[in-house]
């Protein structure tokens, strides 16, 4: 399975996996709470399905429009799925 190594504080090295086609889902450095943010779209009254970013337990925050890699970040899901174009 291809990954992304995501780099952040206290050491942890979380991950995004590959699903499919575009898509990658979060993967939690299992050193870390596991836990993340996820913050909405300005002027949400409440977060839906999909959001403007997620900030996982150490970093790195990641928001829409953001590059990973060679990839940009077209959505993400309060799941923690990617897409990645």
């Amino acid at each position: 399975m291809e990954s992304i190594i995501l780099k952040a504080r206290y050491g942890y090295k979380h991950k995004l996996n590959h699903i499919k086609d575009n898509l990658w889902v979060f993967d939690p450095d299992p050193k870390s709470y596991g836990t993340y943010r996820v913050i909405g779209f300005e002027g949400q009254d409440k977060i839906g399905n999909l959001v403007y970013a997620l900030d996982p337990d150490g970093g790195p925050f990641m928001a829409v429009g953001n590059k990973i890699e060679n990839y940009t970040i077209k959505s993400i899901t309060r799941n923690g799925i990617f897409e990645l174009v």
